[in-house]
């Protein structure tokens, strides 16, 4: 088992299934955040340091979304997440303009969310970061918005895998590039792309 699979198998273990129960037992506006993906959130918040000028070309106020995540508190509730209203799974992770500076490694917690259709991580700082393997194995994903946030280096032909995206910003990564044939691959898979953002 690899080292990635192995840290999401540990989070994932203190919640093993959602009990029927507790579905029943609110209504259907109500989020329940699985345990194990707020011990995730938690993770990978504590994986980046703060500092506003990290976001400084964001085009509207920014703030640290992170800042309020506390553990004991439903991570449906904070700042930038949003949750499937009956599992609670977390299907959007919104951290755009969020002052974060870090690198993302592979075995990063982000990788944690099976269910995730929307990611923006635009206007931030992941210097030293490349557009891995990892994302392409959110097969659920309709939004992948990585503007403007430092990654370099070759960009993951996994990420042609994502064949529900309809939405692709990679603009204002200078450093990064597509392997040989991986941008061809990209447009023969994605079909269901109808935004497609590679400037810069």
């Amino acid at each position: 088992m690899s080292e990635h699979l192995l840290l999401c198998f540990l989070f994932f273990l203190s919640f093993s299934q959602i009990l029927l129960s507790s579905c029943f037992s609110f209504s259907n506006s109500t989020k329940i955040c699985p345990h194990g993906q707020s011990l995730a959130l938690l993770h990978l918040k504590k994986s980046f340091s703060i500092k506003k000028s990290h976001s400084r070309y964001c085009g509207f106020p920014s703030y640290p979304k992170t800042e309020h995540w506390k553990e004991g508190s439903d991570c449906c509730s904070w700042d930038g997440v949003s949750c499937d209203l009956v599992t609670g799974h977390v299907i959007e992770l919104d951290l755009s303009c969020s002052w974060l500076s870090g690198t993302i490694h592979s075995n990063s917690t982000l990788f944690c969310f099976p269910h995730l259709q929307r990611l923006n991580l635009a206007f931030n700082n992941f210097s030293g970061s490349s557009v891995l393997d990892g994302f392409g194995r959110f097969y659920s994903l309709t939004h992948l918005n990585l503007s403007e946030s430092g990654f370099s280096g070759l960009i993951s032909p996994e990420i042609s895998h994502l064949s529900n995206l309809v939405s692709l910003d990679l603009t204002w990564n200078e450093g990064a590039e597509f392997a040989p044939h991986g941008f061809d691959s990209l447009v023969q898979n994605l079909t269901k792309l109808q935004k497609l953002h590679l400037y810069g």
